[in-house]
């Protein structure tokens, strides 16, 4: 029994067959095109996976590298620039210990040397305010606005204060008015005598407006049981307040430096009066009515002195996150884990340090050095010697006569002096520690600059190895690749004709 193939059947077959024929051709010269083993995940799940997961470590490098290339510009921008700062205070350490190693009548001028000294500290400043683009290199975590800023002789980082931290406690209350009444006291009660200039040398000691005692006998005034004392006349001494006259009485005779300090308002104890930085929340103390006289005031002031001095030292230790491929992770919100990530900020008050210390004097770098000046202004080239301001435009021979002279005015210069040199000797060393302090961070830049460099090599090797095996899996042979899509193309053309014929033989037949 014979079997009738239809023409319907033939051009079924044939149509599904050129289909076929022009599919393969189709996806031949897809791998051709693409040089891709695969254009879709169903067609190779297992390379497919491979391949995605490989293609996230690439971007994730590549993000890396170009997060590592930024921060390195960074860096490098800033050691660059610091170490612009360092060289100019070599220069300015170096002048300034020629002096400090003569016996003070030799050396460069110092009245010069005033300028120079702040002419590096502005230079200093204009170095930490420099440009990286739009931001700020020293900002800290706010790189849009100009970290350091003068207010005439006054440093402010961030609208800070850099010398947070020189208020003192406010002094006790009431003051005794021992030293207040102690002229008219000494003129009208005590003795005949007229008010010498002894009188007021050892009355300006005493107040600590010199630091030098008198060469003149002390007089009796502030001790007790002494004819001339002051203190046990005045009715305001009692057992009951003899603490804290006797602290007053310390001050006075310079066993302390500072004077006798108020006790803290009892608000001060209430966590709810202070913000996160310690200062106080003065709407609520006005609301709660605490602030009942002016000491409570001095203490708002100085709680705020204080608050400022801890916003500069989480200023200067803020830190920016950044995963340079390190394994950046997390203990809890905002609280990476330490070695798993960068830190890209650069706060300038870390570098050039902020805050006074015991002595009072400024830790800040730039303010050490215009502090410094003040005290070389002092300087009389002509006698050699630190004079107060009306002394400052005499001769040599016109301060050693008076010198030689004798009397008050020589015991004003000589006390000047003593306490100027001390000071610019203190100063001296304080430059040359913060010269140490800024080129320790410039060593530490340096050091961060070469592990980004390094860092940076590394992750450019990586991301070469990671494309390579990307297209190891992904990347087609092309010779294979091209043979193939010879052999379809052959093939759908060998189908054309075989159409071309079935075609013609279906078209006579329908004619018939």
């Amino acid at each position: 029994m014979g079997f009738r193939i239809t023409t319907n059947m033939s051009m079924n077959t044939y149509r599904y067959n050129l289909q076929n024929s022009n599919k393969k051709l189709s996806d031949a010269r897809d791998l051709v095109l693409t040089h891709r083993n695969f254009n879709s995940y169903a067609e190779d799940p297992a390379s497919a996976t491979q391949a995605f997961r490989l293609r996230r470590d690439f971007y994730q490098t590549n993000n890396q590298l170009n997060s590592t290339k930024t921060a390195y510009s960074k860096f490098n921008t800033a050691w660059n620039n610091l170490g612009g700062v360092v060289e100019k205070m070599s220069d300015a350490v170096a002048r300034v210990s020629s002096i400090q190693g003569n016996n003070g009548t030799a050396g460069e001028s110092r009245s010069a040397l005033a300028v120079a000294l702040r002419e590096t500290a502005e230079s200093v400043i204009h170095a930490m305010n420099q440009q990286l683009g739009d931001h700020f290199i020293f900002g800290g975590n706010d790189a849009l606005n100009v970290p350091f800023e003068w207010k005439g002789e006054e440093l402010y980082y961030r609208g800070i204060n850099v010398n947070s931290g020189s208020m003192e406690k406010p002094e006790a209350d009431p003051v005794p008015d021992w030293m207040d009444d102690l002229k008219q006291k000494r003129a009208d009660e005590i003795t005949a005598d007229t008010w010498t200039e002894e009188d007021e040398a050892w009355y300006n000691y005493y107040n600590h407006e010199s630091i030098k005692a008198p060469s003149s006998p002390e007089p009796g005034w502030l001790k007790i049981g002494d004819p001339d004392s002051v203190i046990s006349q005045d009715p305001a001494y009692t057992l009951d307040a003899a603490k804290k006259e006797q602290e007053w009485l310390d001050y006075y005779n310079h066993k302390v430096d500072q004077t006798p300090r108020a006790d803290e308002p009892a608000w001060a104890q209430d966590k709810k009066y202070f913000d996160e930085f310690g200062a106080p929340i003065v709407k609520e103390l006005v609301k709660d009515g605490v602030l009942k006289d002016p000491v409570d005031s001095e203490w708002v002031a100085y709680y705020n002195d204080q608050a400022n001095l801890n916003k500069l030292k989480a200023m200067s230790k803020e830190e920016m996150y950044i995963d340079l491929g390190m394994g950046l992770k997390e203990n809890g919100a905002n609280n990476p884990i330490t070695g798993s990530y960068f830190n890209t900020a650069l706060s300038g008050v870390d570098f050039i340090d902020y805050g006074v210390d015991e002595d009072g004097d400024p830790k800040n770098l730039a303010l050490i050095m215009k502090e410094l000046a003040g005290v070389f202004d002092k300087w009389n080239e002509n006698g050699q010697r630190y004079v107060p301001d009306k002394y400052k435009d005499m001769s040599y021979q016109e301060v050693q006569d008076i010198l030689n002279a004798g009397g008050p005015e020589a015991e004003e210069i000589k006390a000047f002096h003593d306490e100027y040199e001390a000071k610019a000797f203190r100063l001296m060393d304080k430059l040359k520690a913060a010269q140490e302090h800024t080129t320790e961070k410039w060593v530490d830049l340096d050091a961060k600059s070469s592990f980004l460099q390094t860092n940076k090599e590394r992750l450019t090797t990586q991301s070469k190895d990671l494309n390579a095996q990307v297209l190891d899996i992904e990347q087609i042979n092309l010779a294979e690749a091209i043979t193939q899509f010879s052999w379809d193309q052959y093939c759908y053309n060998a189908a054309l004709k075989v159409g071309n014929q079935l075609l013609s033989q279906s078209l006579i037949d329908y004619m018939n």
